[in-house]
């Protein structure tokens, strides 16, 4: 996997290598940077279930101000420590559960990728996403990946979808937050 665009473009990124994570396919990458392509540069960024960092180390390509990538597993945390040592951008990997960050964090974010695993059940997302009202700004932005099949998700009234659409398995979501 390589990085699409920005400062970056081309620089490998390792993934891993196991059956619990799937990485994601370049044109849906492509896809959800080409709709936020002049809403990157200069934003804080979220990337929750981080896995190798695609998603956040591709914002940091682009521009993003100070990306905070939050992963619980530590195969996952040593590849993503790996990909993220050459680039000289402010960052922090956070090592703990999603929902116990959300709870916590005292940071606010412009732009959040929220890319779960497939198989987590429905209700768990749904509460994920809607407990991210208290740390997105204002016209701050939500993107989420789960499998086109994937039960529909009720969102809270502060958000509007923004776009919706899917790629091969993969739905794509991108929610702004009014």
């Amino acid at each position: 996997m390589r990085i699409l665009a920005g400062k970056y473009k081309s620089k490998k990124i390792q993934t891993i290598n196991n059956s619990n994570t799937r990485p994601m396919m370049s044109k849906v990458r492509e896809a959800i940077f080409n709709s936020l392509q002049f809403l990157i540069e200069d934003k804080e960024v979220l990337d929750l279930y981080a896995g190798s960092g695609s998603l956040g180390i591709e914002a940091i390509s682009r521009g993003a101000k100070f990306v905070t990538f939050v992963e619980k597993s530590k195969e996952c945390i040593d590849v993503l420590s790996k990909n993220l040592k050459e680039l000289d951008i402010n960052f922090i990997i956070t090592n703990t559960a999603v929902e116990t960050f959300i709870k916590s964090s005292i940071n606010t974010y412009d732009i959040v990728f929220y890319d779960p695993p497939f198989e987590m059940g429905s209700d768990k997302v749904e509460n994920e996403i809607n407990n991210l009202v208290e740390i997105t700004r204002v016209d701050s932005f939500v993107v989420v990946h789960r499998h086109k099949a994937s039960s529909e998700i009720e969102f809270s009234k502060n958000y509007e979808i923004h776009r919706e659409k899917n790629y091969g398995q993969s739905k794509i979501i991108i929610l702004r937050k009014l």
